[in-house]
């Protein structure tokens, strides 16, 4: 049988085969995703005869590669690295089996609505120090960023830890986190936890670009507006991730996200995980109160005593496994998941290539455009109602400047993530060229001229991620608060209480990003189990 990093489409015969009953298998992982491939992987190095099966064409999920002009190819899904888990890094080996970073610890240029522009060291523990000519200004933000490091960092275990069977429970961990806390840690603890964003901030900084682009990286990519509670916490979630060995950084694998997803696909390959792609799940088989596998599309089964299901939460449960074998705390939580918010993502062909240093020197951070903290707010109720905003905060790279081996000749390639839009389930082509037109609109504020460069224009949104997943459009939308983001990751993560049955899908995963983490909780919850014969 042909397991190859190069040839994940291949199909093995049997999986061809209608009606076919396949068992000697010890576990099965649904979804070919990022953490699709960590769960894989886990479960084949410890020794059990795993297969992995993905509905698309490829494997990596979102995350994959696309041409969308000739010669030019694309990453989609995520374009930078920030919270990679380290400790996925490390069990897997994901540095011996060609993960890199072309980009270890981007800098950031943030540009305002006023035409002014503020670089910022990529070591944010530096950064006051490095950037900031005013002492002043150079203090605040020092302090700032100290303890919001050092807090997020403290509570790490809170955003990674999933509930499962034997496992445990963010929400408990956070309790035995501030239990353990002195009290004025604890206290500085409650206060971001329950905080807007807007108060947080306002209570440390004046009116100007400082507070500009702390609320605008506070609520980039959050599903909650600046305004309301709850939504500093995001901002102490993304500060405690890492990339390359830095707490709060930002890295560029070298060949793009994507090079994530081969390094992981390489390490279930030599943990012999049968991975199989174009092979779609029709249902979960329960018998009794216990997985027993899985039947495939075309009325194959294939029977084992473990499944982790690393797909949407929608498909996975009320779909595979059906409402009538799901508690129904689990069906209202999952029937009250109503995204508002989504992020956008836009890449763009551009002809000609940056002619002086300067201009070739930004082109290597990380680009970053905040609007004032009025134009955030309005931003925000404009996209709840339904409406795109006039302004939006943009985060954009040039791959090509940050990796020689992505660099094109006479042309460039922009990536581009703009929040918040509106969730649109199935967007039509007018509200997709509003959509486009209103994001170059914002780039030409700091990137004057743009527009008149571009040849091709690519827009993405959740809908577009469903379709070639088949999944759910909700399940790529901005997500809700992290108090709701613990209490739906615990419940889907209990996996409705099925023995054998295990959940890493986005909805494990607090926050937003490339992390593994869930898949890291699922595998071992379900090796546990396996070994004490209880999976």
């Amino acid at each position: 049988m042909q397991n190859s990093a190069n040839n994940q489409s291949a199909q093995p015969e049997q999986s061809q085969q209608t009606g076919r009953i396949e068992g000697g298998i010890d576990a099965i992982v649904i979804g070919g995703s990022a953490d699709g491939l960590a769960a894989a992987a886990y479960l084949g190095k410890a020794g059990l005869h795993t297969v992995l099966v993905g509905a698309g064409k490829e494997l990596g999920g979102r995350i994959v590669s696309r041409e969308i002009a000739g010669g030019i190819e694309i990453v989609d899904g995520e374009h930078l690295v920030t919270q990679l888990d380290p400790d996925v890094i490390a069990d897997l080996d994901l540095y011996r089996h060609g993960l890199s970073f072309a980009a270890r610890r981007l800098d950031t240029t943030y540009f305002f609505s006023d035409a002014d522009a503020l670089k910022l060291d990529g070591d944010l523990s530096k950064s006051a120090l490095l950037s900031l000519e005013d002492d002043d200004d150079a203090a605040a933000l020092e302090t700032f960023i100290k303890e919001t490091l050092e807090l997020a960092h403290f509570l790490r275990p809170a955003f990674k830890t999933v509930h499962h069977a034997d496992g445990g429970l963010a929400r408990k961990a956070l309790d035995k986190l501030l239990s353990s806390a002195p009290r004025d840690k604890a206290e500085l603890i409650e206060f971001y936890l329950f905080s807007a964003a807007t108060d947080v901030i306002s209570s440390r900084f004046a009116d100007g670009p400082l507070k500009s682009l702390l609320l605008s990286e506070a609520v980039f990519r959050s599903g909650v507006a600046p305004h309301e509670p709850f939504s500093f916490m995001p901002y102490l979630r993304k500060l405690s991730g890492e990339a390359a060995g830095l707490q709060g950084a930002v890295a560029y694998p070298a060949g793009g996200a994507v090079a994530v997803v081969t390094a992981l696909r390489r390490a279930a390959q030599l943990a012999k995980v049968d991975m199989r792609a174009a092979t779609p799940v029709r249902s979960i088989l329960i018998e009794g109160d216990r997985v027993a596998g899985v039947m495939l599309e075309n009325g194959g089964q294939l029977r084992a005593p473990v499944v982790i299901a690393a797909c949407d939460a929608a498909r996975a449960f009320l779909k595979m496994i059906g409402p009538g074998k799901i508690d129904i705390g689990l069906q209202r939580i999952l029937a009250a998941h109503r995204p508002e918010f989504s992020t956008g993502r836009l890449h763009c062909v551009l002809k000609g290539v940056a002619q002086d240093d300067a201009t070739r020197d930004n082109l290597k951070r990380r680009l970053f455009y905040a609007p004032s903290v009025e134009e955030v707010s309005e931003a925000f109720l404009e996209a709840r109602a339904g409406r795109v905003p006039e302004k939006l905060i943009i985060e954009a790279i040039f791959p090509g400047s940050l990796d020689e081996e992505a660099e094109l000749e006479g042309r460039q390639v922009m990536s581009v993530m703009a929040h918040p839009l509106p969730f649109d389930v199935n967007p039509d082509e007018t509200r997709r060229e509003e959509i486009r037109k209103q994001i170059l609109v914002n780039i030409e504020i700091f990137a004057e001229g743009l527009s008149d460069r571009v040849e091709v224009c690519d827009l993405r949104l959740p809908s577009d991620e469903a379709v070639m997943l088949g999944a759910e459009a909700s399940a790529f939308a901005a997500k809700s608060n992290v108090m709701s983001q613990w209490a739906l990751a615990a419940a889907t993560a209990q996996s409705g209480r099925i023995t054998g049955f295990y959940f890493c899908g986005g909805e494990a995963q607090i926050g937003a990003g490339l992390c593994c983490s869930a898949a890291r909780g699922a595998a071992k919850a379900a090796l546990r189990a396996y070994r004490k014969g209880v999976a």
